[in-house]
């Protein structure tokens, strides 16, 4: 095992006093966390006494490390007053376990007057006043706080706190058990020299080569200006997702399902037909560190059957329920489903032959990343695994610590390529403390990879919510077409409900999107009041839907406007349009050189009206649009929203 692996124990493996390095300075190196399990570093600084107590935190964590000196032969009694859970390391040895509320609080250590040993304090708070005290006692001395001479840290514990504070190294609670490493070294993030493959949507900004785009089945989507070259009194709108009140939302709730996480995944089983849920549920003593596997089916995806089952762990989970069907022709059988989740600092793997039982794919973690929001899902245009991760760290670009996505890509989920960042602030459109809390509800459509992007402003509060509620979360599109450079769109796609009395006032955070017919059902997760408030009631999951592809429309209103397309080649011979028309919508096909082919002119071509995600363009004549030569399609439109086009082989004679 390196010392890398013993350090991520809190040296609870070497069993004795460590030697110090260097000269040592007064009190506790400590860093503080924003979250209860130590891996969103916030900041860092020296305590010269163990005796903290915070104002305005719903909840965080905090490691202390550094050097005890003794000041007596013999037994030492600590005592540790706090409200949540802590844990206290002398010499590597774990001297007072009281990781929950219900735990104890004392333990003992033996010692020589002027031994010095290193010391590991970690902790964590959730909900009301933070505070820790320690205090120690002796035969003859009553119990007191540790002084501060006591209390030192050395040059090695400053740069192993500092690099904690940079993401450079993540911390391991001392709950973890022993660290099993694997045969390789397990790619870390942020290290801080990712790629940036992130960017954010301008009009005009596609790029392409000279030669003519190769279009088959789509279908093509509108969504970026990849196949727009030239358009004229047509606008781009996001086509923003609206609540639909014949839907009885939320449809997994707090109180009765247990939900407490804005994270799930719906699948459709391939025979029965049933809709199958997972998500994160609390369990019998919700403790904010520990999640569930939450299951229920349904027979059209909106009204669950229940009661809802908890599904056996198959380890700890903290949060994730992000499942893989790689479908019955799967090669092995028993591993058909894969679930993904975040402990003990990164993403770990299970597998089951039915979605229900889970066995880990391996013992450690296979992917290294400090946030504890990670995505798994299979890419089929590349045949591959990939992760979308997020990471708490620092930018160039933005002040202090961030939430920011990552992604990565396997051939098997145990090895993992060092991940490139796709999603961050722009601080030329993004204001306040914004920040990308995760990626998820991966889609492919045609070429085309669309995700969903969880926006969040915790430095805003929602109007009419309780005092101490904070945070504002709403959801974004991104996109990619070559599988790594991400687009993101900076106009919210969904926002929380306006109504103060709204289930999902505050929140409002797509996660996953599941074709249905003509439809997507997009599943979200809706938070009350704040990010941090009730979490075990307020944090509920709810459905919109869409007709499909429905993300962004060119569209004209009042007066005509033309769409054109830069030069293609059609691999089909006949064309279908997904637009919603309440004038008229006409297509035109053009050579190379500008003009109408004969027979495809707009006056050739039949009048497209209403609202269908399949309208069928004829020309006079019936033509079939021509094959395997270059050239492009414009679209006029009066009062029409056009979202998407698809190209259809010819019919069998």
């Amino acid at each position: 095992m390196r010392l890398s692996h013993l350090r991520l124990l809190g040296v609870a493996a070497l069993g004795g006093a460590l030697p110090s390095v260097g000269h040592c300075d007064p009190g506790l190196q400590f860093v503080m966390f924003n979250d209860t399990a130590l891996q969103r570093p916030a900041f860092l600084g020296v305590d010269t006494q163990l005796n903290m107590t915070l104002t305005g935190y719903n909840d965080c964590s905090r490691l202390w490390i550094g050097q005890i000196t003794f000041p007596v032969t013999g037994e030492i009694a600590f005592d540790a007053e706090c409200q949540q859970g802590l844990r206290l390391y002398i010499g590597g040895r774990l001297v007072i376990d009281g990781w929950g509320p219900d735990r104890l609080r004392r333990g003992s250590v033996k010692a020589q007057a002027g031994e010095t040993l290193p010391l590991r304090l970690e902790y964590y708070h959730l909900g009301g006043e933070a505070f820790l005290r320690l205090k120690w006692s002796w035969q003859g001395h009553a119990a007191e706080l540790v002084t501060p001479s006591a209390l030192s840290h050395t040059d090695e514990d400053a740069a192993h706190a500092k690099a904690i504070m940079e993401g450079k190294e993540l911390v391991g609670m001392g709950n973890q058990g022993p660290y099993v490493a694997p045969d390789e070294p397990v790619v870390s993030a942020p290290a801080g020299d990712e790629e940036d493959c992130s960017s954010i949507y301008a009009p005009g900004q596609a790029s392409r080569s000279a030669e003519p785009l190769i279009l088959g089945p789509g279908p093509h989507l509108f969504i970026d200006d990849h196949l727009v070259e030239q358009s004229e009194k047509v606008t781009r709108r996001v086509n923003r997702l609206e609540r639909d009140p014949n839907i009885p939302n939320p449809i997994i709730t707090g109180r009765e399902d247990r939900n407490y996480q804005p994270f799930l995944t719906v699948l459709r089983d391939p025979e029965t037909r049933l809709f199958r849920i997972w998500y994160g549920a609390y369990g019998d003593s919700p403790d904010g560190v520990t999640s569930h596997i939450g299951y229920m089916e349904s027979d059209d995806g909106i009204h669950w059957k229940r009661p809802a089952r908890q599904l056996e762990d198959p380890a700890p989970i903290q949060f994730g329920s992000s499942v893989i069907d790689d479908g019955p022709e799967y090669p092995d059988p028993s591993r058909r489903y894969k679930l993904g989740w975040w402990k003990d600092g990164g993403l770990k793997i299970a597998t089951s032959p039915d979605g229900i039982e889970w066995t880990p794919l391996a013992p450690y973690v296979v992917l290294k990343h400090n946030h504890d929001i990670t995505n798994i899902i299979r890419d089929p245009l590349r045949e591959r695994y990939v992760a979308t991760v997020s990471v708490y760290t620092t930018g160039e670009d933005w002040a202090g610590n961030r939430r920011i996505t990552l992604q990565s890509e396997s051939a098997d989920l145990l090895h993992w390529s060092k991940p490139w960042l796709i999603i961050r602030p722009r601080p030329e459109v993004d204001s306040g403390e914004t920040q990308f809390y995760a990626m998820n509800g991966h889609l492919f459509r045609g070429d085309l990879w669309i995700g969903l992007v969880k926006v969040l402003r915790d430095d805003l509060k929602a109007p009419g919510t309780p005092d101490g509620a904070f945070g504002v979360g709403y959801s974004a599109l991104a996109w990619t077409r070559d599988g790594k450079h991400w687009v993101r769109d900076t106009d919210p796609f969904f926002e929380p409900d306006p109504d103060p009395a709204a289930w999902d006032h505050a929140h409002a955070w797509l996660d996953w999107q599941l074709p249905v017919g003509d439809e997507v059902f997009i599943y979200y997760g809706g938070y009350k009041s704040g990010h941090k408030m009730n979490r075990y009631e307020e944090r509920q999951i709810g459905l919109v839907r869409m007709k499909r592809d429905r993300y962004v429309a060119r569209e004209a209103k009042g007066e005509p406007g033309t769409l054109r397309t830069p030069l293609v080649t059609l691999d089909g011979a006949s064309i279908t349009l997904n637009a919603r028309v309440q004038g008229e919508l006409r297509v035109r096909v053009l050579g190379p050189e500008g003009r109408p082919l004969e027979g495809f002119g707009f006056d050739d071509c039949a009048p497209i009206a209403g609202d269908s995600p399949d309208h069928a363009v004829a020309w006079r004549g019936s033509p079939r649009i021509p094959q395997g030569q270059p050239v492009r399609l414009e679209f006029r439109l009066i009062d029409a929203e056009l979202y998407s086009f698809d190209l259809h082989p010819a019919a069998a004679e």
